[in-house]
């Protein structure tokens, strides 16, 4: 093809030459096959009511995972650690709650510890799915607590229910706050997953379910916004905060233009009719923990 010939956005394209049997790029991450069956998967394929809408996380997790260096992210922490005292010092302390689940039983409804109680008994869930242990490093430590912190200051002070549009608020919002508070070399590969599940999620949603892509993209730029303009909540302990409303929570830790939006209709859209199923199984076992309060 000659220059003139060539599309414009293709001119200057210098033909790669290899021997290799395998695909091969200046990308370790195109280069491994985990990690292209693992986005393809989030990007490409149906929500499906087959599988959980979470069930190819844990593949993502590993491949992704695989393909760091461990030498090198611990590098960036320590050169964040020299310049951030108040990281240094979080990171240094490797706090991690042990509460379960009957420890948030007493709180009063209306607090942050009575509607987390509620949302773990309720769905069978217990706070930690991630099982306690010391932390060899400093991103296993952060792999670790933010599963703890998870669905209670993204989820339940971020006022964004528990389903796949409203995912994308904690997903959002997580990258901004840590690109705010952080370097970027280590905010970027702190927030590598948050990035692949925000895009996965566009385009799958996209590709399969288009009437619920204005939600879609409203909850993921609330997301953004809370997390650009809050103050780092990913180095805060929950237990200072399970008394309060979550409107006061909000307050005391700093968390700023949140906004309630819940879109039941399209969450069963996008779950392909399994939000709908999930809510009826809730109701029942709320009747249930109604009761057990009451004897």
């Amino acid at each position: 093809m000659t220059d003139k010939k060539t599309p414009y956005l293709m001119k200057g394209v210098s033909q790669p030459v290899s021997e290799s049997s395998i695909l091969l790029s200046s990308s370790k991450y195109l280069n491994d096959a985990r990690v292209r069956d693992a986005i393809a998967l989030r990007m490409l394929g149906r929500t499906g009511r087959d599988l959980p809408s979470t069930y190819s996380l844990p593949a993502l997790f590993e491949a992704l995972g695989a393909v760091e260096d461990p030498e090198e992210i611990q590098q960036l922490f320590d050169e964040e650690k020299a310049v951030n005292p108040a990281f240094a010092k979080w990171l240094s302390e490797r706090y991690l709650s042990t509460m379960e689940r009957d420890d948030f039983k007493d709180y009063p409804p209306e607090t942050v510890g009575g509607i987390y109680y509620r949302y773990l008994y309720d769905r069978q869930f217990e706070p930690n799915i991630i099982e306690l242990h010391e932390p060899r490093s400093d991103m296993e430590y952060w792999a670790m607590r933010s599963s703890q912190i998870h669905d209670i200051f993204e989820h339940i002070l971020a006022a964004a229910p528990f389903d796949i549009i409203n995912e994308m608020v904690p997903t959002a919002m997580k990258i901004t706050n840590t690109h705010k508070h952080l370097g970027p070399k280590l905010a970027g590969k702190l927030t590598i997953i948050n990035s692949t599940l925000l895009t996965g999620q566009l385009m799958r949603t996209t590709l399969h379910y288009p009437e619920c892509m204005q939600a879609i993209v409203e909850r993921m730029e609330r997301g953004l916004l809370i997390g650009r303009t809050s103050e780092p909540y990913f180095m805060l302990k929950y237990e200072d905060i399970l008394h309060l409303t979550p409107e006061a929570a909000r307050e005391a830790i700093g968390m700023r233009n949140v906004l309630a939006v819940d879109y039941p209709e399209l969450s069963n859209v996008i779950s392909e009719g399994v939000y709908y199923e999930e809510m009826e199984e809730m109701k029942v076992r709320a009747r249930q923990r109604e009761a057990e309060r009451a004897a």
